[in-house]
């Protein structure tokens, strides 16, 4: 063996890199192969192979063969299901607990159970150590199960550092596992809930558990914390990430406002959902000290008037970090509750003034010159050419712009194509926009000096105009390639079922659907044309003038 491979760290690169995270059965079956070539090898691949584990399959079946049964499948896409016909005796535990020393990581995800709760519950009760992985430092635990599912407090341990709970059966399921989590996992560094609604329960001893781990560095909770638990993260120094859920009480807000201490220190990443948007958000907002936070999230379940959305933004555009802040989204409703709103085609009331957002709602986030990414998401925002021409000015390094209703209902646009001119012209990076347009008016005449095309290349890739209205899918098409030239560029429209069960709303998606898919054809046809003929005329006043003309290839058109 080559002296480079005495060395045990060149040896785990090797086994990591054949390991590839060990999601692929080829790649552990690989780093078995190495392990197998000598005894060098295989101390090093043992232990890259058993550092990860997706199932206890494999711990199971290192008792003796006698301990347990396999189940295969006559379905070759279904995992067989191994079982313990009995109790194992505390001799016949030696292998299994020697590789489980060894495993850091388990990662438990799917939509078949690792193992049934008869052998979960046989093992957890006559295990001979107080833990099963005594080492685990990364656990995922989104097992399908109900029964199965409670037994993930069995993996908690002291040397947890992350902690990933995903789609309960129950969201009741993930609170045993949270309440304790400050006695198991006290060094606990990400955490991470999923619940199956946006909202996950309340619990006040869950956000007191929240409240006693004090190494946290990124936080993404689908379920309301109250203030205690709310204070402790945001004065924890290290914390970089927070995805958090306001509940609704009122006395956590007034508590929320009563704070005046600095808070967020190293924040780069902040997600707020809340039934409402109360007046102690924009107040937390200024109270931020970091200077490199980046994203902003914002999701209510109702509509916020405009005066506090206003705030809200304010506070944001105040904040130490404002040259740093780079997306900013503002949706509502939460994302749950937007299929239930599909199917009663229920929207909000629509004709309340004080509520919409317009131009002038965003006027102080306009110095915040560094933004990449806005969305804004409510079907009280109404976009017009002013708006997008605002917007452009304010923000020359977007890359990614969305202004739409929560789902397709038929709503109508003050936005023309036209008014898309500010964005591709001073925005030169800009690659996705999403927008609702009347692409049903009369387009203006591209040799008008307004319109013509912007000096740089465009970037734009993908144009989502929803359920926009058009008439004229030929014009659009003429008009569109002459500002996005990208080659990949294309036009995405809702299909036919993508939005309300408005009869009429559906009828008129399919109909602008087919003439959008149209026009998306026709700019790229367009934009190869055009290239051909700046192509030619390239060729054309380049070549030597004592030569002659140049003669000129002929052009090449393929409609795709």
């Amino acid at each position: 063996m080559h002296l480079c491979l005495h060395s045990p760290d060149v040896l785990r690169n090797i086994c990591e890199q054949a390991y590839e995270g060990g999601y692929d059965p080829e790649c552990r079956a690989t780093v078995a192969a190495l392990g197998a070539t000598c005894r060098a090898i295989h101390r090093v691949a043992v232990k890259v192979l058993w550092s990860r584990l997706f199932s206890l399959r494999a711990l199971v079946k290192c008792m003796p063969a006698e301990l347990w049964a396999e189940d295969v499948q006559d379905d070759p896409d279904l995992k067989s299901t191994i079982s313990l016909t009995r109790p194992p005796d505390p001799s016949e535990w030696d292998r299994f607990l020697a590789n489980a020393l060894l495993v850091t990581s388990f990662k438990r995800f799917g939509l078949v159970p690792d193992l049934d709760e008869d052998t979960y519950r046989t093992l957890c009760l006559y295990r001979p150590v107080q833990s099963l992985l005594p080492n685990l430092r990364e656990l995922i635990w989104e097992e399908p199960d109900a029964d199965v599912f409670e037994y993930g407090y069995q993996f908690l341990g002291p040397k947890l550092t992350t902690l990933h709970l995903g789609q309960p059966p129950s969201d009741s399921l993930i609170l045993p596992i949270l309440r304790s989590l400050h006695v198991k996992c006290p060094l606990l560094a990400n955490l991470s809930v999923q619940c199956r609604s946006s909202i996950g329960p309340v619990d006040r001893v869950v956000s007191h558990s929240v409240a006693n781990l004090h190494h946290l560095e990124t936080v993404d909770l689908a379920l309301p914390l109250f203030d205690d638990a709310l204070l402790h993260l945001a004065a924890l120094p290290g914390l970089s990430v927070a995805k958090i859920h306001l509940p609704r009480t009122p006395e956590v807000h007034d508590r929320l406002l009563a704070t005046t201490s600095p808070i967020f220190p190293s924040i780069t990443s902040l997600h707020i959902s809340a039934v409402r948007l109360e007046p102690s958000v924009p107040h937390l907002i200024r109270l931020i000290t970091s200077e490199q936070l980046s994203e902003v999230r914002l999701c209510t379940a109702h509509d916020s008037p405009a005066t506090a959305v206003r705030d809200y933004l304010a506070a944001l555009s105040a904040c130490p970090s404002m040259n740093a802040l780079s997306a900013v989204t503002i949706s509502s409703p939460l994302p749950s509750s937007i299929p239930l709103m599909m199917s009663l085609n229920a929207l909000p009331p629509l004709d309340r003034p004080e509520f919409v957002l317009d131009a002038s709602v965003f006027e102080p986030l306009f110095v915040c010159s560094e933004l990449t990414e806005l969305e804004v998401s409510s079907f009280l925002l109404q976009p017009d050419d002013e708006l997008l021409r605002l917007l452009a000015n304010a923000f020359p390094r977007l890359q990614s712009l969305r202004l739409l209703p929560p789902y397709n209902a038929g709503s109508v646009s003050e936005a023309t194509l036209a008014g898309l001119l500010p964005l591709l012209r001073h925005c030169p990076d800009l690659a996705h926009l999403a927008v609702l347009v009347d692409a049903s008016g009369p387009l203006p005449d591209l040799e008008e000096p307004d319109y013509l095309p912007s000096p740089h290349p465009s970037q734009l890739v993908t144009l989502d105009v929803a359920d926009s209205p058009i008439v004229y899918p030929d014009e659009a098409a003429a008009f569109l390639s002459a500002h996005c030239t990208h080659p990949e560029f294309s036009i995405r429209s809702a299909g036919l079922h993508d939005g309300d069960h408005d009869p009429e709303h559906t009828r008129l998606r399919g109909v602008h659907n087919a003439m959008w898919d149209q026009a998306s054809r026709l700019v790229r046809l367009f934009v190869r044309v055009r290239n051909q003929e700046r192509t030619r005329r390239t060729v054309y006043y380049d070549s030597d003038y004592d030569a002659g003309p140049a003669e000129l290839p002929p052009l090449q058109l393929e409609l795709s």
